[in-house]
């Protein structure tokens, strides 16, 4: 299962490959690595990969 995010300068759109009907949409990467988080937590049990990016983006952020 992957999470991928879609930026721009002023939206990201969040998106699950293994929820194809399931997209959120944030105003940053930071927020989107935390909804996909969320998403993973909540419906497949947790994943590393979208946590794992969310610690990089916090630590990487502006």
């Amino acid at each position: 299962m992957t999470i991928k995010l879609d930026s721009t300068r002023i939206s990201t759109v969040v998106k699950c490959s293994e929820c194809p009907w399931w997209a959120a949409f944030a105003d940053s990467k930071l927020e989107g690595w935390t909804v996909g988080a969320r998403h993973d937590s909540l419906v497949h049990g947790g994943s590393k990969q979208s946590t794992d990016a969310l610690s990089w983006t916090k630590q990487h952020a502006e």
